[in-house]
């Protein structure tokens, strides 16, 4: 689901970030920054297999877009690193307050807007207990591997 704004409530930090003009980046993709630019998780290099590319994922991610780019543009992408999101998770699953998510991620890459439960590679974690009828849970952003607790 592209163009979805995931800020909820709270206290957000937001950083506007540089893209390359060929780099598309849509409203709620998770984003990383790979060679000193923004791109959608799916823009990092394939690590072999779903593990490795949500490892890679988690390594690299440093929040939540929350303006596009479209091919072409070189504008900022305002970033969200901080704050409570909504996220999509790939299947609906039950997800317990305190469990972490992590990117999904296939064996060619991770997918932009996605996310599952998963303690090895996380990006967020869950901050309200929900069954396994939805696909949408609601996080916390962690502090991301690159630049750490960015209000701390």
């Amino acid at each position: 689901m592209a163009n979805v704004y995931r800020a909820r409530w709270g206290n957000k930090l937001f950083v506007p970030m540089p893209v390359a003009s060929a780099t598309v980046i849509e409203i709620g993709d998770n984003v990383a920054i790979v060679s000193d630019l923004l791109v959608p998780l799916s823009g990092i290099a394939d690590a072999g297999d779903a593990a490795a590319n949500r490892e890679a994922g988690a390594d690299a991610f440093v929040g939540i877009a929350c303006s596009a780019s479209k091919n072409g543009e070189t504008d900022d992408v305002l970033v969200m690193m901080d704050g409570v999101v909504k996220l999509n998770q790939k299947v609906a699953a039950a997800i317990g307050i305190g469990d972490p998510v992590e990117p999904y991620a296939s064996d060619a890459a991770c997918e932009d807007q996605t996310v599952v439960e998963g303690a090895t590679s996380p990006i967020a974690v869950c901050i309200k207990t929900h069954d396994n009828t939805t696909t949408e849970t609601l996080c916390l952003l962690l502090p991301s591997k690159i630049f750490g607790t960015a209000q701390g």
